[in-house]
């Protein structure tokens, strides 16, 4: 993604961008099954929470690097 210097990104990570990444991988995810507290904002790793039907969970890495 892109980035300043300091690793803070220009356009938060959304839902929505996790859900694309996710479906270039071949995975079949909706925005409601991701559970962000707040958007990311900067680079990084970063746990986050999907809820499926049926009460199924799972917790998945997402590593943010700036673009080059």
């Amino acid at each position: 993604v892109k980035a300043g210097e300091s690793g803070k990104l220009y356009a938060a990570l959304s839902e929505a961008k996790i859900v694309k990444a996710l479906k270039d991988k071949g995975f079949k995810v909706k925005k409601t099954n991701i559970k962000l507290e707040k958007p990311i904002k900067e680079t990084g790793e970063f746990d986050v929470n999907l809820e499926f039907d049926h009460g199924l969970e799972a917790q998945i890495k997402v590593i943010i690097e700036p673009n080059e």
